[in-house]
């Protein structure tokens, strides 16, 4: 890699990062370049301008003097350090930046100089419970960004506000306001954890959770705390650890037990059903989707929480969907109910719920070519493409791979071959 850097060969460079598991888009985000761009330097385009040569080093932590850049962070006009109040020289300075952004645009380091740091806002030394809804409310809102557009798309937004959000608990308050302040941060760490996990996160993940998990217990919210166990158990069953994931669902059934809530119930027994399925224990998973709907139809939809408004029965048809697919891997005659699943989910779902109407039809791509359906199989794949384009979800990229593996089934078939190095292809880029 040195080696590369010195004689500035930056199609090495970049695939060097590939092979050690770097994507091109992930090189993109982190220089600044379109994807098309990297894909061209991988395959001999030179790059020669240094603004470019130092906005990949930049963006890479690649020391400057590895490819013999010039270190210019001095000699560049800090535009932070030039308000309105400032002398007339200064003022000068920043327009005649202002000037040269409008008409030719700005250097690296001039780019540097006029970037935004990050300030939190002025928190009140006082918290009543007005401020707690408008929290409140402003989570509602990352919610719904998080179903429409994925993980990727709130992150920043949900982190950036949750730093704020947690100074809250210094502030004066009832004991009413506090007890509904730390249940509404456990929510919004639930929040931040769930969408960190939705991009790949789990470090970060798994962190917000343990926040979530104890700030829910301090204010007595066993419910909340059921869902954030359910939370955590997922991580662990999308890594391929369901006996893992089994036992801290089974954590988070005692929680909703405490809660004597119906619905924390039933959303810990459907994430069990699904477990018990990676296991391939078949007879266990059915007897977890009957008791999590049975719960779900004791319940009354009055005065539900927004941390559990989301267990549905949409939701038991896409988690059984779900499971029987996880069985179809090992049995494929359990392809019909798969299917059968994840078209009532999908049908229930709204548009809005753009992530899980997509993870629904990942199911029914891959029952119907588990099935023998292949023609059905590839218009719901070529459909399952088409919507992520809009969803920001490194889970359903990965569950994009039962497609391919699906389709490959039928590799003697054109349009499962096409569809099969379609999947690969978004996969890997």
């Amino acid at each position: 890699m040195r080696a590369s850097l010195a004689v500035r060969d930056i199609g090495a460079v970049y695939r060097q990062l590939k092979r050690r598991g770097v994507s091109q888009r992930r090189i993109a985000g982190l220089t600044g370049q379109a994807q098309p761009e990297i894909s061209e330097i991988m395959n001999g385009r030179q790059v020669m301008a240094y603004d470019v040569l130092s906005r990949i080093a930049d963006g890479l932590g690649v020391p400057r003097g590895l490819m013999g850049l010039a270190y210019d962070g001095v000699q560049a006009v800090d535009l932070r350090e030039q308000t309105e109040g400032d002398s007339d020289m200064e003022r000068r300075g920043f327009l005649g930046l202002v000037a040269k952004a409008a008409v030719v645009g700005l250097s690296a380091s001039e780019l540097e100089s006029i970037r935004v740091l990050p300030e939190p806002g002025p928190r009140p030394s006082r918290v009543g419970m007005q401020d707690v809804a408008n929290l409140e409310a402003t989570i509602g809102f990352f919610r719904a960004q998080d179903d429409r557009y994925g993980g990727g798309s709130v992150r920043s937004a949900v982190t950036a506000h949750l730093e704020w959000a947690d100074g809250l608990l210094e502030a004066a308050a009832s004991d009413a306001v506090r007890t509904r302040l730390q249940q509404t941060l456990a929510d919004l760490h639930s929040l931040a954890g769930w969408v960190s996990f939705d991009l790949g996160s789990t470090r970060h993940a798994v962190r917000h959770f343990a926040n979530a998990l104890v700030l829910a217990k301090e204010s007595r919210e066993h419910a909340l705390a059921a869902k954030v166990l359910f939370q955590m158990g997922r991580v662990y069953l999308h890594d391929g650890e369901p006996g893992n994931a089994l036992k801290v669902f089974q954590l988070g059934q005692m929680s909703a037990q405490d809660a004597n809530s119906p619905r924390a119930v039933a959303l810990l027994h459907l994430n069990e059903a699904w477990a018990y399925a990676e296991l391939g224990n078949a007879g266990q998973t059915r007897v977890q989707l009957t008791r999590a709907a049975e719960e779900l139809a004791r319940e009354s939809d009055q005065d539900v929480p927004s941390w559990l408004a989301f267990m549905s029965e949409a939701e038991i048809e896409g988690i059984a969907g779900m499971a029987y697919t996880a069985l179809s891997a090992r049995d494929r005659s359990f392809s019909g109910a798969g299917l059968e699943h994840a078209t009532r989910s999908f049908d229930m779902r709204a548009e809005t719920d753009a992530r899980s109407r997509t993870s629904d039809l990942i199911a029914i791509a891959v029952n119907r070519l588990r099935a023998g359906e292949v023609s059905g199989g590839v218009r719901a794949g070529a459909e399952v493409l088409q919507r992520m384009d809009g969803v920001r979800s490194s889970r359903l990229l990965d569950r994009l791979g039962w497609v391919q593996q699906a389709a490959e089934l039928h590799a003697g078939q054109g349009d499962a071959r096409d569809l099969a190095e379609q999947v690969s292809r978004l996969r890997s880029a």
